[in-house]
């Protein structure tokens, strides 16, 4: 039994080593799909209050009907409607799979990115947004999904629940 402890240790640290190569070719395969975004289609959104990091958004309505509607704050109650999916168009969740197919959430209480970009929406706004891993989960390995993922939302803000005040 002793006699196995190396070839085991071994083996585990191959694994290990692949997962790490896998990740890091992963990474990359993210980096250069930002740099393919066209720029034309999509808004680049850095809030002031986050200046490192930012999203991408998309439009998908004629933001000017929906101008005057209400924008969440960090801490209102939002319920959108979306499907997550990764560069390669892996779906990852959606909200459809939920009994009233909506999510109910604070903008706060998501990853930075998702947070830039609700803050970003009108009541009733399309879009499609690409968060850079490093607004999303960042290194993280989250239940179907590498670290290093671009998170790539089809999202439709439907409604403020609960529209909360800044602090005074």
């Amino acid at each position: 039994m002793a006699a196995m402890l190396p070839l085991m240790a071994s083996a585990l640290s191959g694994c290990l080593k692949s997962d790490h190569e896998d990740y890091e070719m992963w990474r990359a395969e993210n980096d250069a799909y930002l740099k393919t975004i066209n720029m034309n289609e999509f808004e680049k959104v850095s809030p002031d209050w986050a200046p490192l990091n930012s999203v991408y958004i998309k439009w998908h309505n004629d933001r000017s009907l929906t101008a005057g509607n209400l924008v969440p704050m960090a801490n209102s109650t939002v319920v959108a409607k979306y499907e997550l999916e990764d560069i390669n168009g892996t779906k990852i969740e959606n909200s459809y799979a939920r009994r009233d197919s909506a999510y109910t959430s604070q903008p706060l209480n998501n990853v930075i990115g998702m947070w830039i970009a609700l803050t970003t929406m009108h009541v009733g706004d399309s879009a499609t947004l690409i968060i850079p891993y490093d607004s999303g989960y960042g290194a993280q390995i989250r239940s179907g999904m590498k670290p290093y993922t671009n998170l790539i939302y089809h999202l439709k803000l439907k409604e403020i629940k609960a529209f909360e005040r800044p602090a005074d």
